[in-house]
């Protein structure tokens, strides 16, 4: 909270409201600060007063997106964001917060426009060139985005984001970089920074094919991110436990009935569930809503349990007591279709949804969930190489090898059980080698299952222009390919390490 210095300030902005009606400036100042600071109540009330004041500002839609984005209240967050854009702006500055709210609120071919306007007139603000770089790349402008990050380096040579994004674009990355990165690295103490700069200089090793360097790059990245956020492998084995036990708790409809239009697409990070989303959205009946968190969060309102973790297994357990869900999945499908408009069928892809696919075929009696599988040897090198949100503690697994055989152990036990248990014509399990050694098979079986004709338009994917804002943002963007099968085998000096780190966790070498 702000002391006596904010309450003058409130009453400054005030004033000046009651002297210029139209001079809002200082109450939007004073409520971005508010937000910056993380005072929800003090941004509240000045975006009360201007709103009182009758004010209609692009600025303010925006302070009212990001303090909806604060509170997760993303169907209020959609709705300011959006109007935010309606009304417009020429200030480099706002255009690019605008920007970051529409893409974080899922409208990412919206954000470029906002974006492009902050760069144009604030060429030299790395931040603003940052995310505009990463808009194009979601909205699929993938050279337009590369020159984006190569200027961006070239302004800022120590933008180790920057880098690791323009590392994992770039087809050639060039030699001269290896030698500038390693020596960024070598300099630095700051974690993130190390983060950053060792998965880009592992990339690079990628493309050079030195895979041992690679991985060595990457154990040296995560050392001291990993002692920071001491992941518990108890807590996600509760949460596994919990997944498996809520499957019997209550009943579950074996056919769909009601509101057919959700389509859940769950799995571990960087098991295809990307590749499964574009094939079927393909089809001129489907459309995605991206990774939605908003089911966990509406489960967990409507739960109202202690903490303040969205996933956690007191929120499993009490799901799995409850007897009635469909409120919460009559809250959740009002919120998707606000993004999906008209189209028949919509996809909410969000990974982690994983652990409450009871409770969404509860709540939601018409909604299907497609699960993919992939060689759990393969997930773990492929999750251990990626560099997710770092502020998101879910990946918390991520910075340990082990840490990450035994996550991706607890996610096999939970979709064997699934795949066991849950009524065939609600939940699919498909693996990602079968997707690609049998792409027109399984996408026959997948467009089968969710009850759609077939379209050959599902088999050219990679032409599926709609946005992608995951990490396979590029390679979804080409056609079907098997080389990512079988590629831990490539780290020679780490596959022992990835074969015992699952063994030790009880998953059979040969799954691999």
């Amino acid at each position: 909270m702000f002391s006596g210095a904010f309450k003058e300030a409130y009453a400054a902005a005030q004033e000046l409201l009651r002297a210029e009606p139209g001079n809002p400036q200082a109450a939007l100042v004073m409520a971005a600060i508010a937000i910056e600071h993380g005072n929800q109540p003090a941004a509240l009330r000045l975006v009360d007063l201007l709103e009182k004041a009758g004010v209609k500002d692009c600025w303010l839609e925006v302070l009212k997106a990001r303090i909806a984005l604060l509170r997760q209240d993303q169907e209020g967050a959609r709705r300011h964001a959006m109007s935010a854009a309606a009304l417009g702006t020429d200030d480099p500055d706002i255009a690019n917060q605008l920007g970051v709210v529409l893409s974080r609120t899922g409208h990412h071919e919206e954000a470029v426009a906002p974006l492009r306007i902050a760069v144009e007139k604030a060429g030299d603000n790395t931040d603003h060139r940052y995310n505009f770089a990463v808009a194009l790349q979601f909205a699929g402008e993938l050279a337009e985005a590369e020159e984006q990050f190569r200027e961006l380096v070239r302004q800022d040579p120590s933008h180790a984001r920057g880098w690791l994004a323009l590392a994992q674009l770039a087809k050639t990355p060039e030699e001269e970089w290896l030698l500038a990165l390693s020596q960024q690295f070598d300099a630095s103490s700051e974690t993130e920074q190390r983060l950053l700069i060792g998965h880009a200089l592992a990339r690079i090793e990628e493309t050079r094919k030195d895979w041992d360097s690679s991985f060595g790059w990457l154990q040296r990245a995560k050392e001291a991110k990993r002692a920071e956020v001491g992941h518990g492998r108890e807590f996600a084995g509760r949460v596994v436990d919990a997944a498996i036990a809520s499957i019997d708790a209550q009943p579950i409809a074996s056919t769909p009935s009601g509101d057919e239009r959700p389509i859940f697409i769950v799995g571990m990070p960087r098991s295809g569930t990307t590749l499964v989303e574009r094939i079927l959205t393909s089809h001129s009946q489907v459309t995605s809503v991206g990774e939605l968190s908003d089911f966990a969060i509406v489960l967990k309102k409507f739960l109202d349990t202690p903490g303040p973790m969205v996933l956690d297994a007191e929120v499993l357990e009490a799901a799995a007591a409850r007897e009635d869900l469909t409120p919460v999945g009559d809250a959740y499908r009002a919120r998707a279709e606000a993004l999906a408009g008209e189209e028949a069928r919509y996809i909410d892809k969000m990974p982690f949804n994983s652990f409450f696919v009871p409770a969404i075929l509860r709540a939601s009696p018409g909604a299907r969930v497609i699960c993919l599988r992939r060689s759990p040897h393969d997930l773990l090198m492929a999750n251990y190489r990626q560099l997710f949100a770092t502020g998101f503690s879910y990946y918390s697994y991520s910075y340990d090898l082990e840490d990450t055989a035994h996550f991706i152990a607890g996610f096999e036990r939970m979709a064997s059980a699934y795949e066991a248990s849950l009524p065939p014509d609600r939940f699919m399990a498909i693996r990602y080698e079968d997707v690609v050694a049998d792409q027109r098979g399984k996408t026959e079986a997948l467009l089968d299952f969710c009850g759609l004709d077939w379209e050959e338009a599902c088999m050219q994917f990679q032409r599926n222009a709609e946005p992608v804002a995951t990490a396979s943002s590029v390679q979804v963007r080409s056609p079907i390919y098997s080389s990512s099968i079988g590629q831990w085998r490539r780290y020679t000096a780490a596959s022992a390490q990835v074969e015992g780190s699952l063994a030790k966790f009880g998953v059979d070498p040969d799954e691999g």
